[in-house]
């Protein structure tokens, strides 16, 4: 390991804590100690997910103290045996006690320093995960992991949500400076430059955690590969195409289309643009034209993300249009592999087969991503974020009536449950019969117009 990148991580840890205290005005906040302990702790964890050399380990886990009097000096033994607790007990890192205090403080002063330190932490495992000359996918779930832990903290004591993303690895690991956390001018990260949004707007979808985790673990490991290219060290080959599994209405459209913008954000894709077809938008009535009309629809997509819904459907059995699209779609991502992402949708079953029917299909298509049915509580979530962003306002007999009926088709449900497309049908049918109702009344005030009430939902109880 290279003595001048130990010295780059060691400037860039100090500076970055530096800049994060003088941010939170209550410095007793700031148990450097504890967060240098932690971080070892954390920065071990990473490694042993991966294929770290112990002595690169040794040689940064004596750089990582904030302060000369909470420097630490391992020697090879010590590593080791460090290194071998953690791969073969799985270990957990529990939630510091500096971190609990510090997200105290926010809820009582509607602060977020708490989030801002677990972005910190982040971008700083991120770095640490540069260290070896091969790259683990499992380290960069690791890293995850331990960041969604603190989120999750957050998330539970209802600390405010960041108002700007303005902290970058890639502005840090070029370092050795102090940062200003208070600029909030867009950072290049490769591609055309960084959409702050992209990850936030994945966040604040209802439910889909499992997805919301895959998907950040793939930006992270994403992120230190670009710094690996960087710094001139060896890339571990992997296929960001993408299998998504689950019924319909689970946002799985929704989800390609924010992973288009994450992908033009690490430089993954030159335009960050989705193109949605199904089988009938790539298959031609004649032999030679299915080709054709495929390649059409690829040239539309390159430089962002191809979705195919219900990808299954071209395998059916003796479907030779079928094939050849798939035949054209499999030249397509290998001709195009630096500026073409392909993801594929469908039920579980179904989609495994798909995979499994094709050698070039198994090869590209190594990483599933399952979708979950949305719980009871999740479809009245979103239903009354399409109230409230039509300003509609649910009478509490009208609540009561929804929720109820969330209930009872959640229960009885099938594969073919609806999920979110479900809510929003039930939702369209309601305005429709609330605008009928409030047609009737001579002059409607603003709260009539606005309110839902139960004669509006009467239809739910007919489904009964």
């Amino acid at each position: 390991m290279k003595t001048d990148y130990i010295k780059t991580l060691h400037a860039n840890y100090q500076n970055t804590l530096n800049s994060f205290m003088r941010e939170v005005p209550d410095k007793s906040l700031m148990d450097f100690a504890a967060m240098d302990a932690f971080v070892r702790s954390c920065a071990v964890s990473i490694w042993a997910r991966g294929a770290a050399d112990p002595e690169d380990c040794r040689a940064v886990l004596c750089e990582i103290y904030s302060l000369p009097a909470n420097r630490r000096y391992y020697d090879r033994g010590e590593t080791d045996k460090t290194l071998d607790f953690y791969r073969t007990h799985n270990a957990d890192i529990s939630v510091p006690d500096f971190f609990v205090k510090l997200v105290k403080y926010d809820v009582l002063h509607k602060t977020s320093f708490s989030r801002l330190l677990a972005e910190i932490f982040e971008v700083l495992f991120i770095q640490f995960a540069v260290i070896d000359e091969r790259m683990e996918y499992e380290e960069a779930t690791q890293i995850t992991a331990l960041y969604e832990k603190l989120t999750y903290h957050c998330n539970l004591n209802n600390v405010e949500a960041r108002r700007t993303k303005d902290l970058d690895p890639f502005s840090l690991v070029e370092g050795g400076r102090e940062v200003d956390l208070s600029d909030t001018t867009p950072i290049q990260i490769g591609g055309e430059g960084k959409d702050p949004d992209a990850l936030q707007e994945l966040e604040e979808l209802v439910g889909l955690e499992n997805v919301k985790t895959e998907i950040r673990s793939i930006v992270n490991f994403a992120k230190i590969q670009a710094i690996r290219r960087k710094r001139g060290l060896k890339l571990f080959p992997i296929s960001y195409h993408l299998v998504f599994i689950g019924n319909p209405g689970t946002g799985k459209t929704t989800v390609a289309r924010i992973v288009a913008k994450i992908y033009k954000q690490l430089g993954l894709l030159s335009k960050g643009h989705l193109v949605e077809v199904d089988r009938s938008g790539l298959v031609a009535g004649y032999v030679g034209q299915t080709a054709i009309k495929t390649q059409e629809v690829i040239k539309k997509a390159m430089g962002g993300i191809l979705f195919i819904d219900e990808a299954y459907m071209l395998s059916s059995e003796r479907d030779v249009f079928g094939q050849e699209a798939i035949d054209t779609l499999l030249k397509a991502m290998e001709d195009h592999r630096d500026d073409l992402i392909v993801i594929v949708a469908g039920y579980e079953s179904l989609m495994e087969k798909f995979v499994a029917s094709n050698p070039g299909l198994k090869s590209r298509f190594n990483r599933f991503i399952h979708f979950d049915d949305y719980t009871p509580e999740q479809l009245f979530l979103i239903f009354s974020g399409f109230c409230s962003k039509n300003q509609y306002i649910l009478s509490e007999d009208a609540e009561a009536l929804v929720k109820d009926y969330f209930r009872r088709i959640f229960e009885l449900r099938t594969e073919s449950f609806g999920n979110a497309r479900a809510v929003r049908n039930c939702f369209e049918k309601m305005i429709t019969n609330q605008a009928n109702r409030v047609a009737q009344l001579s002059e409607a005030t603003i709260e009539q117009i606005q309110t839902i009430e139960t004669e509006d939902l009467a239809f739910l109880e007919a489904g009964r």
